[in-house]
């Protein structure tokens, strides 16, 4: 289980992006060759690309993969004061994560309230809206670990 929990990313991607291109190549071939109407071939995969930029940004975290300027903090030597600096990233980071958490919940909810469907699926409009919360939920999560990570090589290198 935390096998899965560790990789869920990687998990998740590794199933959308087959999906979604055997989708539209399918989409592309019944379109091409007039055999059957997929109207719904487009929208599956533009919400399934959605879903895997979003848990995308998940996996960007773990792996430390995002844009960030070190420079500054790798040249302090003062162990205690790079644990601060590198909380105060961690903590803008969650904020930000909050901030997107708590409004969308509020999209959401009105999502639901409204009852609004996609056009092609007829699926809830909450659904595919979902995808920015989760990778904002993978994003605080992997943030957390990589915090948790960047204090003990901080300690390691200070015991050495």
């Amino acid at each position: 289980m935390k096998k899965i929990f560790d990789n869920f990313e990687e998990y998740a991607l590794l199933l959308l992006f087959p999906i979604m291109v055997v989708v539209v190549f399918l989409a592309m071939l019944a379109r091409y060759f007039k055999l059957f109407p997929m109207f719904w071939g487009e929208e599956v995969a533009r919400y399934i690309m959605v879903f895997m930029a979003y848990i995308g940004t998940g996996a960007a975290m773990k792996r430390g993969a995002h844009v960030g300027v070190s420079f500054f903090t790798d040249k302090i030597v003062n162990p205690r004061l790079r644990i601060a600096l590198e909380g105060l990233r961690i903590g803008i980071i969650l904020f930000f994560c909050c901030a997107v958490l708590y409004y969308y919940r509020g999209i959401i909810s009105h999502q639901i309230f409204m009852g609004q469907t996609t056009p092609a699926l007829f699926i809830p409009m909450w659904v595919p809206y979902s995808a920015v919360p989760l990778g904002m939920f993978l994003v605080a999560v992997r943030a957390v670990q990589a915090f948790r990570a960047a204090v003990r090589d901080i300690r390691s290198t200070e015991a050495a």
